[in-house]
């Protein structure tokens, strides 16, 4: 009997050394039981949640307690939890620039206006001006396709119709061989105008320690001469929709030409000179030749003034002064191409003060100019000058207003028949912004005021001009 007896212990112990290693081994392969559920965003348990650290942006999908059928390396769509980001640090879409980068930048401007004025003892076709012949839109191309070298296309499309010449034949009214009279063929076409074409080199780029100490650009095309400072003023950035009325006197529009701009420590002392055709026009086109030349210096001793005529940062304070010169001597051609002899002397100065701080702008300027020729015994003489100031404060967040006034005055033909006019403009300009500017858009009404002492007659009106730029 004890010979089965040791035979039937040593078969359990042989099971029992066979079941323990498998039972341990199944258990060390087990999953770990899974983590209680983390409380979603919208969880009650977020209320009473304590000071702690906030998780990280992104959270993993938690390890399911369940079996999975799928092979190994094989997720099943429907078991993939998304992904949840934090709010506070999710990253923001950007917005489309496609229309911004170093070769290519479109900008501009649409400025719809409307304007009402009541013109006293003036000739009954002139005595009521209404409509919106003043609305213009402006494009903008620029960029640096080469390093220095930058380029700028403005296109100014009017709301005025053109009737233009189209095409020029002669007439042969009784067929003897000689030319009677010309024919010419016209279309209407939009006014579209060429505000700025022009290529910028700056050779000389100069900034040691983040300070532009010295920087020189050479410009070639069609250009604003730089006689006032607001003539240098873009079109989008001027105080009221136009430039003041004795500045558009003494200088009105661009011309053809070339330019050069130093800038010293900053801008704070900014010199500039160029050569111009002096007429706006292409060579050819006029029997009046000649070069115009033109220099201007600003210093501003705070720092780079920008020709902006209104303080729409709220900057500190700063302010410059500023004066131009113009020369135009020319030659007289008749229509047939010859040379009348008559020589021309054409000379203008000007004079500008700026200031700006939080928001207050004032800007100020004299004008003066002489004309002599080889004909006349008396020299055409004219002067002017023109004051205007805004304030520029928020009201609630995007939205601010400024309260904008201006009077000028001029004084023509000085020598001869000195006639005296008065100008008046004032208003309040309501803004609208975003995150990057807070001009994108612009109401503007204003009220309109002439007064020509020496003709006894004057003009009243208002305007209301939307600027929406882009």
């Amino acid at each position: 009997m004890a010979a089965p007896t040791r035979i039937l212990a040593g078969v359990v112990l042989l099971g029992l050394s066979w079941s323990v290693p498998a039972r341990a081994s199944a258990l060390t392969q087990a999953p770990p039981p899974p983590p209680p559920p983390a409380p979603t965003v919208d969880s009650p348990a977020d209320d009473d949640a304590t000071d702690e650290p906030s998780p990280p942006a992104s959270r993993t999908r938690t390890p399911s307690s369940e079996p999975d059928d799928t092979a190994p390396g094989d997720a099943a769509e429907d078991d993939v939890e998304p992904t949840l980001v934090s709010e506070a640090t999710a990253k923001p879409a950007t917005k489309p620039e496609w229309f911004r980068s170093k070769y290519l930048t479109i900008s501009g401007y649409v400025q719809p206006q409307y304007t009402y004025r009541v013109r006293e003892n003036a000739r009954p076709r002139d005595q009521r001006e209404f409509g919106a012949g003043a609305t213009r839109a402006g494009i903008i191309f620029s960029g640096e396709p080469i390093n220095r070298w930058t380029y700028t296309v403005h296109l100014v499309i009017g709301a005025q119709i053109v009737n233009a010449i189209t095409g020029v034949s002669p007439v042969d009214r009784d067929g003897d061989g000689s030319i009677d009279d010309i024919a010419t063929r016209s279309e209407l076409a939009p006014g579209l105008f060429i505000e700025e074409l022009s290529v910028n080199y700056r050779p000389v780029d100069f900034q040691p320690k983040d300070v532009k100490l010295v920087t020189l650009d050479l410009k070639l095309g069609q250009l604003r001469i730089p006689f006032t400072a607001a003539n240098r003023s873009p079109n989008a950035a001027l105080m009221f929709p136009r430039r003041s009325a004795p500045n558009n006197v003494f200088l009105f529009g661009t011309d053809l030409g070339g330019l050069a701009s130093l800038g010293i420590y900053d801008d704070r002392v900014e010199v500039s000179g160029g050569v111009f055709n002096g007429t706006g026009l292409a060579i050819g086109e006029s029997n009046e030749r000649g070069a115009l030349y033109a220099t201007r210096i600003d210093v501003n001793p705070l720092g780079g003034f920008a020709f902006s005529e209104g303080d729409l940062d709220r900057g500190p304070f700063r302010f410059g002064v500023g004066g131009g010169l113009l020369y135009f001597p020319s030659r007289l051609f008749d229509d047939a191409g010859n040379d009348t002899r008559t020589r021309a002397r054409d000379l203008r100065a000007s004079a500008s003060v700026r200031m700006a701080v939080r928001g207050l702008y004032l800007q100020g300027e004299f004008l003066r100019r002489q004309r002599t020729d080889s004909l006349s015994a008396l020299p055409f003489l004219a002067t002017g000058a023109y004051g205007q100031g805004s304030y520029f404060f928020p009201v609630y967040k995007n939205f601010s207003m400024a309260p904008v006034g201006r009077f000028g005055w001029t004084r023509l033909d000085e020598s001869f028949d000195p006639r005296n006019t008065y100008y008046a403009e004032g208003g309040v300009a309501l803004y609208l912004g975003n995150d990057d500017r807070p001009d994108v858009m612009r109401f503007l009404l204003q009220y309109l005021g002439e007064w020509r002492v020496d003709e006894d007659e004057s003009a009243q009106g208002a305007a209301l001009q939307l600027q929406l730029r882009f």
